[in-house]
């Protein structure tokens, strides 16, 4: 054990999380980097190169998503225990995406020099996909992504990152982008090649050691997903533009808005049910589901009878539940509605009844505004 602090001075406790699994998948990652820059040194084609620099991204992005999950975990050491009720989880899908072009600024450049491969990174968490790869060139007026995006087990506070992630195929196969720019582009002003064909041998060795595994795939915009950007059609949405490339033939010719579809579905009302069981209502029994901010009942017949009773109350955030243990009942209230009252078997059932009643309200306040 330590000494007594006479001094009076705060202590640092330090906290570090070890997982496994985490750690395997940072490990696999390295490794695939290290083999995809290996790969771009023996490609031989613009399309091998492309596909490459492409996974070359991929790798880095879940490296650091994995990383920022051990730092999150470490974080939450600090936070005690929340034993309230956590909402259910949702399945989220990002789909239609529509990036509109422009080519207003690349008037100048050769018609080689207006092509690129483009692709889209969404993230969620530790959860990383990507869509195909689009090829565009000066005939196309936008870039449209069929892919859809899906994420499960996702969880009611998330945030959704699009990454939208170009390459000027003029550039694919040099072995520096911006050598090639300023030698070749329409737009290299300043200095010239004979100029830089003086630099020293190993500066240059040095450059191209330094650079070798970084992509040459350009982060050009990106835009955050909530719960509140839930819309089941397509429509514009705002993009947040990275800042303007250095070399402006890796600039992509995109409109500062795009469009796409996002859809939630959270489990608490695309499951059947959420909860199931028998409770009993002036004197009759009922078979009872409780789903999708509802819950219904069946009267259990014991006789031949076409006049089956049946009811659906509403559960909502504002909902209360109350109970009588010395009854073995349990009454759902909603405002403008009459108080129902339901009585039960025994108090184990009846407290989960009651439980479930209160994770479903949970779960309505939580993703009521996604349906």
């Amino acid at each position: 054990m330590s000494e007594n602090n006479s001094n009076g001075e705060k202590r640092v406790v330090s906290f570090f999380i070890w997982d496994p699994e985490l750690e395997r998948k940072i490990d696999c990652e390295v490794k695939m980097i290290d083999g995809i820059s290996k790969l771009l040194n023996v490609a031989t084609t613009v399309e091998q190169t492309i596909e490459c620099n492409k996974a070359l991204v991929l790798s880095q992005q879940r490296m650091l998503a994995f990383m920022a999950e051990i730092k999150r975990k470490q974080q939450n050491l600090l936070k005690r225990d929340n034993l309230n009720l956590e909402p259910t989880k949702a399945t989220v899908i990002l789909s239609d995406i529509r990036l509109p072009l422009t080519w207003t600024n690349m008037k100048k450049a050769k018609s080689d020099q207006k092509k690129f491969a483009v692709f889209c990174l969404a993230r969620i968490g530790c959860e990383i996909i990507d869509t195909q790869m689009k090829f565009i060139d000066k005939q196309s007026t936008d870039v449209l992504f069929t892919d859809n995006l899906t994420f499960g087990n996702v969880p009611h506070d998330f945030q959704l990152h699009l990454e939208i992630y170009a390459l000027n195929k003029s550039l694919a196969v040099s072995t520096a982008a911006k050598d090639f720019a300023d030698r070749y582009s329409y737009f290299s002003t300043h200095g010239s090649p004979k100029i830089r064909r003086k630099v020293p041998e190993n500066e240059t060795t040095d450059k191209k050691t330094s650079t070798q595994q970084q992509s040459k795939f350009v982060l050009i915009a990106r835009a955050i997903y909530t719960k509140e950007s839930v819309h089941k059609i397509a429509k514009v949405r705002s993009l947040t533009m990275e800042r303007l490339q250095e070399n402006p033939l890796n600039q992509l010719p995109i409109e500062h808005s795009f469009i796409s579809r996002f859809v939630i579905q959270p489990l608490c009302y695309t499951r059947s049910a959420t909860f199931t069981g028998i409770v009993e209502n002036n004197n009759i029994s009922y078979s009872c589901a409780l789903t999708g901010g509802f819950l219904n009942g069946e009267e259990i017949m014991r006789h031949n009878s076409s006049d089956q009773r049946t009811f659906s109350i509403p559960i909502t955030q504002d909902t209360i539940i109350l109970s009588r243990n010395d009854h073995l009942s349990f009454s759902i209230y909603n405002r403008g509605f009459d108080q129902e009252e339901f009585f039960v078997q025994d108090l184990f059932i009846l407290n989960i009844w009651l439980r479930a009643l209160q994770q479903h309200i949970v779960d309505i306040r939580a993703w009521e505004q996604t349906t």
